[in-house]
């Protein structure tokens, strides 16, 4: 999990359990009724559940959606604001600035203030993760009217780009291991077929797996169709899957240096050291993963939403730190 979402989690925890402090003083009487309700509501509405919202959104809806953040640094932005404008609001309305015409009563309009601008921020770096991809994005004309794909239409659109993995898997079954040699490696690990397949169109899967969606439609369903079909339509079926190199991957040895097509589990046998920077940004979670065997660093950070130059460039300053460490003892 990344920095923000993760103190946003934090954040909310300990707002939760100093709102349950307040509203304890209130109930046994050691503190004024009306302002005391509500910081303790704020706390727990505008703190605990709020800031838990927030923390959950960042890390859940850009995977889910297979779309990255267009603003990733507006969420430490978000952070600030929110958390400046609640504290702010609580030791105003601990000074009797809810309802007094003082200069209390002005701070807490400011920090109200600040709470809000924080709160459309969120919304301006969330709403367009989940508008801006649309289905069958890869078959809306561009102005010109592209030559038309013989594999298209020598096949019936039995499956569509727009259609959830999880219930392309409920009908064929059988599917599941042409969609994993077809890229989507993903769905070799049983926890990801339980979440990612039933949220994920099979359009956005190939998005994250850098797949061409038109051609693994066609293979697909040419295959539901059992058609049986020469040798030249084969392969033309085969060329529309594009493969990139990093789908492939390549194992790498001591003292090579580490590229985005290089296979991770390959990485953290050679360069055991990297393994502070997997669990920087992935999390504990990422070693029991039977994917790292056949993924590569690009195809990790694109599941993660986050670009390949960063982690990247920590893995390899990870390897230099240690390379100079030795070199010192």
């Amino acid at each position: 999990m990344e920095r923000f979402p993760r103190l946003f989690i934090l954040a909310a925890i300990g707002y939760l359990l100093i709102g349950v402090t307040f509203g304890l003083a209130v109930g046994m009487g050691h503190m004024d009724p009306s302002s005391g309700r509500f910081i303790h509501a704020h706390l727990n509405l505008a703190g605990f559940m709020a800031m838990f919202i927030y923390g959950v959104a960042y890390h859940i809806l850009p995977r889910f959606n297979a779309t990255p953040l267009k603003y990733p640094g507006l969420v430490g932005v978000h952070f600030y604001l929110v958390n400046t404008g609640l504290l702010g609001m609580v030791a105003s309305a601990f000074a009797g600035g809810v309802w007094s015409a003082d200069a209390a009563h002005t701070g807490f309009m400011v920090f109200g203030t600040v709470e809000a601008v924080g709160i459309f921020v969120f919304a301006y770096n969330i709403i367009p993760v989940l508008l801006l991809l649309t289905p069958h994005a890869t078959s809306q004309p561009t102005g010109k009217a592209s030559p038309p794909q013989p594999v298209a239409k020598a096949v019936s659109p039995v499956i569509t780009a727009d259609m959830k993995v999880t219930d392309i898997l409920d009908k064929w079954p059988h599917l599941a291991d042409m969609l994993v040699a077809s890229g989507l490696k993903t769905l070799a690990i049983p926890a990801a077929r339980a979440s990612f397949a039933k949220s994920t169109t099979l359009e956005q899967a190939c998005r994250v797996h850098r797949i061409d969606t038109d051609g693994l439609v066609a293979k697909l369903d040419a295959a539901i169709k059992g058609e049986k079909t020469s040798a030249s339509a084969t392969t033309a079926v085969a060329a529309q899957v594009k493969k990139p190199a990093a789908l492939k991957g390549s194992p790498i040895k001591r003292g090579e240096t580490p590229t985005a097509d290089t296979l991770i589990g390959s990485l953290l046998e050679e360069y055991p050291e990297v393994k502070p920077v997997f669990e920087k940004h992935y999390g504990e979670g990422c070693f029991s993963c039977p994917g790292q065997a056949s993924e590569t660093i690009a195809q990790t950070a694109a599941m993660h939403s986050m670009k390949t130059e960063m982690i990247l460039g920590d893995i390899n300053n990870a390897i230099k730190a240690a390379a100079e460490t030795a070199g010192r003892n």
